[in-house]
């Protein structure tokens, strides 16, 4: 039990360490007002996440820089270098509401009928293409939606360990590939 604690505190100490160099003194101030319990949210959340917390997702200008480079920093790629997989793979993916669950968010699964909390990814490879630059910044963009958008609620797959990279690539191989259902098929739901 005593080890424990000592576990405990030590773990708060070194959160609060971090919140400490990542945050400034006037925001160390405004989280210490807010109680006990307020400061412990902080303090439990990753430094990244805290600063979103803090300013309430609208990052100001001046901080945004740094936030996007430590982002972009964050993406790691697939062993063999690739950013398109295999779409039919990525179809599972994309498609499952136990893995990826993109299109409760997204307009444009030839499977289920789509949300519409991110963009319309409707026939997304059509209209974009498949240059380099269109994969990797939609690999990216998978991966780590912090380094393009700011707090933004779409999670991030590859960042948080939710995806590999390798199923990171198989889901924009299924968004970009000509061949894909998902190019070939129409949404459900569109007109």
């Amino acid at each position: 039990m005593k080890k424990a604690l000592l576990t405990l505190l030590a773990l708060s100490l070194l959160a609060w360490g971090l919140a400490q160099r990542y945050f400034q003194d006037p925001e160390l101030e405004r989280i210490k007002s807010g109680g006990k319990a307020y400061a412990e949210v902080f303090v439990s959340q990753r430094p990244d996440q805290a600063l979103c917390s803090i300013h309430r997702n609208r990052l100001p200008a001046d901080l945004l820089p740094k936030f996007l480079e430590e982002q972009r920093s964050l993406i790691k790629y697939p062993q063999n270098g690739k950013l398109m997989g295999d779409w039919k793979k990525g179809g599972a993916i994309f498609n499952n509401l136990q893995k990826a669950n993109c299109f409760s968010c997204h307009f444009g699964s030839p499977v289920h009928l789509g949300g519409d909390v991110g963009p319309s990814l409707e026939k997304y490879g059509l209209k974009r293409g498949q240059s380099e630059a269109v994969q990797r910044y939609t690999y990216e963009v998978i991966y780590n939606a912090w380094a393009y958008f700011p707090c933004t609620v779409m999670y991030r797959f590859g960042a948080q360990g939710l995806l590999t990279p390798e199923e990171i690539a198989d889901v924009v191989a299924y968004l970009l590939d000509p061949e894909s259902e998902f190019n070939t098929k129409p949404a459900v739901g569109s007109k």
